[in-house]
């Protein structure tokens, strides 16, 4: 018998893969290595990447946290993180889905639930990540999401074929939270061809079960150079002490 949710959920191991090569903001730098919160000549610029970091770092559910980095961005971190005992460095691999398995890899072995976050999302807040840990059980994968709002449609080339019915419909996010033991079966399976784009879609695949909560309108990706912006000002705010829209 494994442990009980509420012994699980004290003892919680986190992955942030930063990889990627994040290149769609339009600048040299992965978008992940940016700074933010320089706006208006303030001196409280950091790595986007910190921003994920710093929100789960300060959780006493979390234990162990495994950042993932290209090979080349460890010693640098090494020293920016020296005050972040719970982090771990870990080599990324070739593809995404290869960089979550080396950080689940680097978890303490203690931990037996896990989260999943893209850096590329810095605002995550506390309400979005304790509403995912509020609705894990051992034997379901639980997303962040946001109902789609907009009328969405499949289409073919240039040709409409469907109108999808909404109310049917979410917008994924992360945190995505996975018992151990999910994973565990997860990187266990032989991969190969059209390999699914996360560890939810991967659980989906393999006939788990898969729950959503509410994400957050703050909770956005940065993708895009507007994002970029948008991302500027969400910094901006948080130097300023004001508190996230739409936690």
């Amino acid at each position: 018998m494994g442990p009980s949710p509420e012994a699980a959920l004290s003892n919680v191991g986190v992955i942030l893969p930063a990889g990627g090569k994040g290149m769609r903001v339009g600048r040299v730098e992965p978008k992940q290595f940016l700074p933010l919160g320089s706006a208006g000549g303030t001196s409280f610029a950091k790595p986007m990447l910190m921003y994920a970091v710093e929100s789960f770092h300060r959780l006493a559910r979390v234990k162990s946290i495994a950042l993932v980095l290209p090979p080349d961005r460890i010693a640098a971190f090494s020293k920016l993180l020296s005050d972040f005992p719970k982090v771990k460095l870990v080599k990324g691999g070739a593809e995404r889905w290869e960089s979550v398995r080396h950080g689940f890899h680097a978890l303490d072995a203690s931990v037996s639930m896990v989260l999943v976050h893209d850096v590329a999302r810095p605002f995550v807040t506390e309400a979005v990540i304790q509403r995912c840990l509020d609705a894990a059980e051992s034997d379901a994968c639980v997303i962040a999401a946001l109902p789609a709002t907009d009328t969405i449609k499949e289409v073919n080339q240039n040709l409409i074929t469907k109108t999808l019915d909404r109310r049917c419909l979410i917008f994924v996010q992360t945190p995505q939270v996975f018992p151990r033991t999910f994973l565990e079966k997860i990187y266990a399976h032989p991969w190969t061809g059209d390999i699914p784009t996360d560890e939810a879609q991967m659980a989906e695949r393999l006939g788990m079960e898969v729950r959503w909560v509410l994400g957050s309108e703050g909770n956005r990706k940065v993708t895009g150079a507007e994002d970029l912006l948008w991302a500027e000002w969400m910094a901006s705010r948080q130097v300023a002490g004001q508190a996230f829209p739409n936690a």
